[in-house]
């Protein structure tokens, strides 16, 4: 984890820093370390294999474990393509749509979807609440269709805007996170991007939310909701889950005027069967450090 000395991520980042819009190149006295030298892990068992948690106001990585081991990601891929969208994009008024028959394939493939309708145009903004909230993968690729017109390639904008960031544990195969094996990442190299997310506006007002009102009246609701109100302030994250990827979560929260961020990997629940251990993970460690 001694590599997440990178870049630009933690750039002002977030949680009671100023807002910024992202710059060209980063100025280096603006890199933060993330601290890891005195990471513990916790001392109760966890249905997760994985797991992460580090307080955001000084970069501080307070419990850790197998964080730099290769993970299938599911649908937090979907913050690996918010991250690229929001790098590359300027106006997030501009509109895309999917058509009939890529909403059919996504619907044969079992994806999760955010109920867009088909070759209705939706602005950028709105497609990054639905790829994130409701993890749709309708919104992944109304998002690769922009790309796509304006000559560009979404998902090799994914995969180079990992390198950029210093991640070493992460190939994409795809926007959406449908199953592939050769599709993968580490908490660690989700970390990274995370965080390079927070130093956007948007990036934060989306990771931050918890509901979100879209222009078809569809009302999202974010898949950590499940553990709001449990001690801490929730403030939103996502989720993630295949059957060979496990479940996954990560999770921004605030408790006494601090901001955390708690990311968990490779549950052995099954959502399917409404098995939802990535959540009782969560709901177990705010009641043992914050009880």
């Amino acid at each position: 984890m001694k590599k997440i000395v990178s870049t630009v991520l933690i750039l002002m980042i977030l949680v009671g820093c100023k807002e910024v819009r992202p710059m060209e190149k980063f100025d280096p006295s603006y890199i933060n370390v993330v601290d890891d030298s005195e990471a513990k892990t916790f001392d109760f068992d966890l249905h997760s294999r994985g797991y992460l948690l580090i307080r955001l106001n000084d970069f501080k990585v307070l419990y850790e474990k197998n964080n730099s081991e290769k993970i299938y990601p599911a649908s937090l891929t979907k913050i690996f393509t918010l991250d690229a969208v929001l790098a590359k994009c300027e106006d997030l008024q501009a509109t895309s749509s999917l058509s009939n028959a890529q909403l059919t394939s996504l619907i044969a493939q079992d994806a999760s979807l955010a109920n867009l309708k088909a070759s209705k145009e939706y602005t950028l903004e709105e497609l990054l609440y639905a790829l994130v909230l409701p993890s749709g993968a309708d919104a992944a690729v109304a998002l690769e269709n922009y790309f796509i017109s304006r000559g560009w390639n979404l998902l090799d904008e994914v995969n180079a805007r990992c390198k950029e960031l210093g991640c070493t544990c992460s190939q994409f195969k795809n926007t959406t996170g449908l199953h592939d094996d050769e599709h993968y990442t580490s908490i660690d190299d989700l970390l990274l991007v995370s965080l390079d997310c927070l130093k956007y506006k948007e990036g934060r007002e989306i990771l931050e939310s918890l509901h979100y009102l879209g222009s078809d009246d569809l009302f999202y609701h974010s898949t950590v909701n499940y553990v709001s109100g449990y001690n801490v302030e929730v403030l939103g994250g996502k989720t993630g889950f295949t059957t060979v990827a496990g479940q996954l979560i990560m999770v921004f929260y605030k408790k006494d005027n601090r901001s955390y961020l708690l990311i968990l990997s490779n549950s052995d629940g099954d959502s399917y069967i409404e098995q939802y251990y990535h959540y009782e993970d969560c709901l177990n460690i705010f009641r043992r450090l914050y009880d």
